[in-house]
């Protein structure tokens, strides 16, 4: 069921007034919101757990196949790179604070 035009026109109306009284929340919702936002910490646990994630593939895989060369690169992935990569980030956290 369509609008009829004395709908159209009074919703043109409200949205001439909304324009005029605050653009700015007009040009927000003229913004595309597909796209994801995150903040920069959800960016950095995602990497971190991204990184994690991949160390333990590489373990696994390393473990199936029986290639130590695997097993220590998915050994130092999972447990040097998060730790090194947190304990820099605690350590700007509280040079900032």
């Amino acid at each position: 069921m369509g609008l009829t035009e004395h709908e159209k026109r009074e919703l043109s109306a409200i949205e001439q007034h909304l324009a005029e009284d605050d653009p700015a929340f007009v040009t927000k919702l003229n913004t595309p919101s597909w796209h994801l936002r995150l903040s920069g910490t959800a960016l950095f646990i995602l990497g971190l757990l991204t990184t994690y994630v991949t160390g333990l593939v590489l373990l696994a895989t390393g473990a199936t196949l029986s290639s130590w060369p695997l097993i220590a690169i998915g050994a130092a992935v999972t447990s040097v790179y998060p730790v090194k990569v947190t304990a820099q980030a605690v350590s700007e956290h509280q040079r900032d604070s």
